[in-house]
């Protein structure tokens, strides 16, 4: 949501419901002035505090795309984290999951690691689109760069595909006991890998899902279903 203040307005005039900026988060396209000068964005004002922010608050380029923001929710509630949690997310892609988490975080902080150069660009141009200052980027690869990232970490996020196996196990042996491990993959041999690997580590509570994601949308006089790609969930805890 948008909101524009008129010139003459006053803050003491401000209605009570009108979104404030949340502590460390500096929406982009703020205005500067009364003016009301400055490039609208989706995030302006967006001081909620559930997660979801919009698809089109980030930054995307050829190749790489935001993780839905329904999607962002659900793999959200399965990870679990803490105010203070230390969180490892391994394959950051466009860092929208990475900073859903971290803005949710106001004594905890969230490492990722990623190894493509154009996504690590894109990575802290989201950072630095909403200001977050616990948002932690490492350029490298799993598994060999994983001791890179800061011990014992209490939740992980996993978006890597195959192989698979080596990844997890790594992780698996870094993430602390009573931790909570969500993977994410969109093929039938990553769900196979993950599930069989995770069930040979004895790990709890492994939940599997698959969440698919239709949104509406308009050709004229006609509306219409279209289907993101489905996506499969793993949720586990050691």
């Amino acid at each position: 949501m948008t909101l524009r203040i008129p010139p003459n307005h006053r803050p003491e005039d401000r209605p009570e419901d009108t979104p404030r900026s949340s502590p460390g988060i500096v929406p982009p396209g703020r205005q500067d002035n009364d003016q009301g000068r400055g490039a609208s964005h989706p995030a302006d004002g967006w001081d909620f505090v559930t997660p979801g922010l919009p698809d089109a608050a980030f930054e995307d380029a050829p190749g790489f795309s935001p993780t839905p923001m329904e999607l962002r929710v659900m793999l959200l509630a399965h990870l679990r984290p803490r105010p203070d949690s230390l969180v490892w997310d391994v394959g950051g892609g466009t860092g929208a999951l990475a900073l859903e988490i971290a803005r949710l975080l106001p004594s905890g902080a969230v490492h990722t690691l990623e190894r493509d150069p154009e996504a690590i660009e894109l990575l802290e141009r989201n950072r630095r689109r909403f200001g977050i200052a616990n948002l932690h980027i490492h350029a490298g690869r799993a598994p060999d760069d994983l001791p890179s990232l800061p011990p014992d970490p209490d939740r992980v996020l996993l978006e890597v595909g195959r192989p698979l196996v080596d990844v997890l196990r790594a992780v698996w042996a870094a993430l602390r006991p009573l931790g909570r491990l969500v993977i994410s993959t969109s093929s039938l041999e990553g769900l196979v890998d993950a599930s069989d690997t995770l069930s040979q580590l004895g790990a709890r509570d492994v939940q599997v899902v698959q969440a698919t994601v239709h949104r509406m949308q308009r050709r004229g006089s006609q509306a219409k279903l279209a289907a993101a790609e489905p996506l499969f969930l793993i949720a586990a805890e050691r």
